[in-house]
């Protein structure tokens, strides 16, 4: 089965510059938690309308370089043109920051990655529970700002732009309101977001706020002290 989404600047040294010098990571899609099938259109190379899901994708991560993402992860996607296959064949990634992605491409920059990453911190982890609309809405807003945002909260419309979210439900427009908030507020907190890619397949997004660095990746992340849990 094939999905179409089946969804950092404090990394600091730990997140390079571009793909062909990034780490890398082997990426198993095993399936999908949370979501709804919703229709959409996007423009990536001609317009495109079409019912897809949109929600959280499981991920198993192994034989990762510079640092340990080893183990088992709900991502989300940052494109609607290239496709994940839940139990295909492992593909290696390489880690990226965010704004680099989507890949191929020139990335979204660094003002929709920011974006991102303070939904992430906003959502507090509620996007990765067993609500649909909610994580259905988080994936919906990935999209739209990774698409459409420029830095102005006038430019977060599913509406209209490159991506469009048709006849959305009620519940699902009432989670994205207070994402598209937080996504405008260039004073809000942010997660720490890193970003996977390949050239062919989805790519996807992985919270590490939590995250517990293999041996001597503390330096590294340049997040010493900083004790938590992985997120799932």
């Amino acid at each position: 089965m094939k999905i179409n989404t089946v969804s950092c600047a404090a990394l600091g040294a730990l997140l390079l510059s571009g793909a062909a010098n990034a780490d890398l990571v082997t990426v198993q899609c095993t399936g999908i938690g949370a979501g709804r099938t919703v229709n959409v259109t996007y423009v990536t190379y001609g317009t495109t309308t079409r019912d897809t899901f949109a929600g959280q994708i499981r991920l198993t991560l192994s034989n990762s370089t510079g640092q340990n993402l080893n183990g088992l992860w709900t991502s989300f996607c940052t494109e609607l043109s290239q496709f994940i296959y839940i139990n295909g064949a492992a593909q290696n990634y390489s880690i990226l920051p965010v704004s680099d992605l989507p890949i191929p491409g020139a990335g979204m920059g660094t003002v929709r990655a920011d974006a991102i990453q303070r939904m992430y911190a906003a959502a507090g982890g509620t996007q990765f529970g067993t609500n649909n609309d909610v994580a259905a809405a988080f994936q919906i807003a990935v999209w739209e700002i990774s698409m459409d945002f420029d830095g102005n909260a006038s430019s977060i419309n599913t509406a209209a732009g490159s991506f469009k979210g048709n006849n959305l439900s009620a519940a699902v427009q009432s989670n994205l309101t207070s994402l598209f908030a937080a996504a405008a507020n260039t004073s809000g907190a942010q997660a720490i977001v890193v970003g996977i890619g390949n050239s062919t397949y989805q790519d996807q997004l992985l919270d590490v706020t939590s995250f517990i660095p293999a041996p001597g990746a503390m330096a590294l992340l340049g997040l010493a002290g900083v004790v938590g849990r992985r997120r799932r």
